[in-house]
C-alpha cells in the first residue's frame, strides 16, 4: 500500500501523563473560578487547557513564536516599566490591570523570551526535577486558593479565618508603595524565570 504524503499523512496525538494531568488541573480551576464568579480567570483557565488539548491533537505543533526576537534588554525594561506603572495607578480588579497584564505578558513573549539553547551538562533527570518541583508548587497554590475560597465561604467567619492569597495580599497592595514593591518584584520575578537577567549567549 502507497505511503501518504508527507502534506496528507494523518497526524498521531501526543498524548502524555503530565499534559493529562494538566488539562485535569487547569479544567478544574477553570470550573472553580466560574464557580466563584471570577469569569476573566475561568476564560484564561479554559483557553490555557483548550490550548493545551489542541496542541497534543496536532502532534505538539503548536508554536507561539517561531523566531524569538531577542530585543536589546534596554527595550523590554522601557515597556515592561511604562506597563508596571500602570498596573501601580490603575485602579484594582478592573479592565486596565487586567489588559495591562496581558500586554506585559505579551512583551515579554515577544521581545525578550529567548529559550537557552541546551547544554551538556543539563540532563533529562534534572529538567524533570525542576518540572515537577514548580507542578508540585503551582498545584499547591492552586488548591490553597480554591480550599481557602471555599471554606471561607462556608464556614462562620470564614474570612478571617480562611483568607485567600489575594486577600493576604490586600494589605501590602493598598497603598501606593505596597503596590509599586509588588508589582517590581512581580516584574522582576518574571523576568528572571526566562533567564532576562543572564548573559547573553549562556
Amino acid at each position: 500500500m502507497p505511503r501518504l504524503p508527507a502534506r496528507t499523512r494523518l497526524i498521531t496525538p501526543q498524548w502524555t501523563v503530565s499534559a493529562i494531568l494538566w488539562i485535569c488541573v487547569l479544567s478544574t480551576m477553570a470550573g472553580f473560578q466560574a464557580w466563584r464568579g471570577a469569569f476573566v480567570d475561568a476564560a484564561l483557565f479554559f483557553l490555557i487547557a483548550g490550548m493545551l488539548i489542541v496542541d497534543r491533537l496536532t502532534g505538539g505543533r503548536i508554536r507561539l513564536i517561531n523566531r524569538p526576537m531577542d530585543s536589546p534588554r534596554w527595550v523590554v525594561v522601557a515597556i515592561t516599566g511604562a506597563l508596571g506603572i500602570i498596573l501601580v495607578v490603575a485602579p484594582r480588579h478592573g479592565w486596565v490591570d487586567l489588559v495591562t497584564m496581558v500586554l506585559i505578558g505579551v512583551t515579554v513573549l515577544v521581545l525578550a523570551w529567548n529559550p537557552r539553547p541546551k547544554s551538556n551538562f543539563r540532563g533529562a533527570r534534572a529538567i524533570k526535577r525542576s518540572a515537577l518541583v514548580w507542578s508540585l508548587w503551582a498545584v499547591a497554590l492552586c488548591a490553597w486558593e480554591a480550599t481557602a475560597f471555599i471554606l471561607s465561604v462556608t464556614t462562620p467567619n470564614g474570612g478571617a479565618n480562611f483568607p485567600t492569597i489575594s486577600i493576604l495580599l490586600d494589605p501590602v497592595v493598598e497603598s501606593i508603595p505596597g503596590r509599586i514593591l509588588f508589582v517590581g518584584l512581580w516584574l522582576a520575578g518574571g523576568l528572571s524565570l526566562i533567564g532576562f537577567f543572564r548573559r547573553r549567549g549562556n
